[in-house]
């Protein structure tokens, strides 16, 4: 890959380790009502909701917290809960999941390394402000980068061409001189690809890229060499 001017990254799972917030959640949520689920089929359960639902948070009609309700509640009244109470269940999960916060390996250090090689960064995160703020402030990565675009910043979430291309124009650069990165093959490659930008997949699990003509990184530390700025 030849140098790109900027790179915008995705967040959850790509920077941050969304995956195993959530997993600690959702054991928490099963334990307080008694329910003994596969962790893998709660899991897909709980993001079956998230996507019924989140149309309703992006378009305001619902709160980050009044979608973690409603999604809570469809969630146990499915696995048949005896108390279906979103309310609960939601306090249980968010104090799980922050209790769990926990960046990938290797997230800041590759922000300031792309930063010192001169590159403009964004971060691109198909979620709200009110909750990917607080990670980005907590871990400090918010100063590491020149823009930040939650959901309600774009005119489209990923993988909607405006995404990116709002977010090359918060960085002052066409899509052909950014290189987008995250771990959505749809959103953060596909997407991306389509709107004109190159990408680099990452796949903590070692994956081949599904297209050729995709650098994959299963670490954050060789981003660098994918991007083209140190021997790969």
């Amino acid at each position: 890959m030849t140098r790109p001017h900027a790179v915008i990254l995705d967040l959850d799972d790509t920077l941050f380790d969304d995956s195993a917030c959530t997993h600690a959640g959702l054991r928490a949520v099963a334990r307080a009502h008694g329910l003994s689920v596969d962790p893998a089929e709660l899991f897909a359960r709980h993001a079956a909701h998230i996507r019924a639902i989140d149309p309703l948070l992006f378009s305001g009609q619902l709160s980050a917290h009044g979608a973690r309700v409603r999604r809570f509640a469809g969630l146990l009244t499915e696995l048949g809960a005896a108390d279906p109470d979103g309310e609960a269940a939601t306090l249980t999960y968010r104090a799980a999941y922050r209790q769990h916060w926990r960046l990938l390996p290797g997230a800041p250090d590759v922000l300031r390394d792309l930063r010192a090689a001169g590159l403009r960064l964004a971060v691109l995160t198909n979620y709200v402000r009110e909750v990917q703020g607080q990670k980005l402030a907590h871990f400090g990565l918010g100063a590491l980068v020149d823009a930040v675009l939650c959901v309600e910043d774009v005119p489209a979430a990923k993988p909607d061409a405006r995404a990116y291309h709002a977010a090359c124009a918060a960085l002052d650069v066409t899509p052909a001189q950014a290189v987008m990165v995250g771990d959505s093959w749809e959103k953060d490659v596909q997407g991306a690809r389509a709107a004109g930008l190159r990408a680099v997949w990452v796949s903590r699990a070692g994956l081949p890229a599904p297209e050729p003509g995709v650098p994959v990184v299963s670490r954050l530390a060789d981003l660098p060499a994918a991007l083209g700025l140190v021997p790969a």
